[in-house]
């Protein structure tokens, strides 16, 4: 562990950006981008040596006191990210003399010196309760080193209470110890006009109005239950569309909807951040409805917008829900998935109050607050002057 204190003088740090993916950012991505952006304006006296796998962008470039290092690894399949992580990056940061690294994915540079000043940053456990939905040479991978990740970690974070409590549960780890750093919307995400609802509806859902899923299409993400859920809500007389955003993390193959409903179905793939805000405040509803999820982005990205959310009730939603989502459902229970979107649709002055609920708890997080405890959380473990 590093000395405890507060580090007065000019510190270099390393900063793991392996998830930085111009074009195709994930939600571990974003939240690195979104964390490093913030600390390293509150930190303008420091250094920084940002890593990263791929060919120089402008994402890269986070600020005039960032240097961009590129480990010529190209670190996307489990042996590889192993490679990266290990002898390849203890070189850059030995001969850059780092004074310690920080990595908002999980993991920590495994051939540093135990002394050497870790932070890193692990947003659930998916992997540990449900490793079934992923490819073997994955599960294996996330069972097998998340465990020595959290352990070397000189600071351990993660992104809500339910995955700081599990943390600690699953790896026998003191969760007292385990700090929690929030995800939050950009900025962006605002109540939409009417005529930008109206130009979402033309977008996505061929003039209609609809009600949306963002998220990997990903077997945790419970999208063949919102499809159920949904065929049984046009069935029982639901005029409103289905828009789900997102790609498949691996080769998902989502079940064949009924002829009369699967038009009603719109797949809008990736979308870009300004497409991605159109989609969201142009919604009536979010229905997001994951067997597990650490956070839960989209939630508070659609409460920023006054979208009313139908979440899950299981892991971490209820906590990042609050008092304020329009309705929380066992995922499990199709019937009632079906039944709260009849509700959504049936009772407008519900959604409005869910959907002003939601906008007051959207404020509560912040990306400007997490990186203020990130960097206060980077203070205990550098090294004293």
């Amino acid at each position: 562990m590093g000395a405890v204190g507060t580090f007065e003088h000019m510190a270099r740090i390393a900063l793991n950006g392996r998830l930085l993916v111009p074009g195709k950012m994930e939600g571990i991505g974003r939240f690195t981008l979104r964390c490093l952006e913030g600390l390293v304006a509150l930190r303008p006296n420091d250094s920084f040596l940002l890593l990263v796998d791929r060919p120089d962008d402008d994402l890269f470039h986070l600020g005039p006191n960032v240097e961009v290092r590129r480990i010529r690894i190209p670190a996307r399949r489990p042996w590889l990210i192993r490679w990266w992580f290990g002898r390849p990056m203890s070189r850059v940061l030995k001969s850059w003399k780092a004074d310690a690294f920080v990595s908002l994915e999980g993991p920590v540079a495994t051939q540093m010196p135990s002394d050497f000043p870790q932070l890193s940053v692990i947003h659930d456990l998916n992997f540990e309760h449900r490793p079934e939905g992923l490819p073997a040479r994955w599960a294996n991978y996330y069972t097998t080193e998340f465990p020595k990740y959290a352990r070397r970690a000189d600071v351990l974070g993660t992104v809500s209470e339910f995955s700081r409590r599990d943390l600690g549960r699953t790896y026998g780890l003191d969760a007292s110890a385990i700090q929690v750093f929030s995800n939050a919307a950009d900025e962006l995400f605002q109540p939409a006009a009417d005529r930008d609802v109206d130009r979402a509806q033309k977008s996505y859902a061929e003039g209609r109005p609809y009600v949306l899923f963002v998220g990997s299409l990903h077997p945790r993400k419970n999208v063949e239950g919102l499809l159920a859920a949904f065929e049984m809500y046009c069935r029982q007389g639901g005029s409103w569309d289905l828009v789900v955003v997102g790609v498949a993390m691996w080769s998902e193959a989502l079940p064949r909807m009924s002829e009369e409903v699967a038009p009603r179905v719109h797949f809008a793939g990736r979308l870009d951040q300004g497409d991605l805000v159109l989609a969201v405040s142009g919604a009536r509803g979010l229905v997001f409805v994951p067997w597990f999820e650490g956070f839960g982005v989209p939630v508070v990205e659609a409460m920023a917008c006054g979208v009313p959310v139908i979440a899950s009730n299981v892991t971490s939603l209820p906590e990042v829900c609050g008092d304020a989502a329009f309705a929380l459902v066992d995922p499990s229970e199709t019937s009632s998935i079906a039944a709260e979107m009849t509700r959504l649709e049936s009772d407008p002055e519900a959604a409005v109050e869910a959907a002003e609920r939601g906008l007051r708890r959207a404020k509560e997080f912040s990306w400007s607050a997490t990186a203020a405890k990130l960097s206060a959380a980077l203070n205990l473990i550098l090294p004293e002057s």
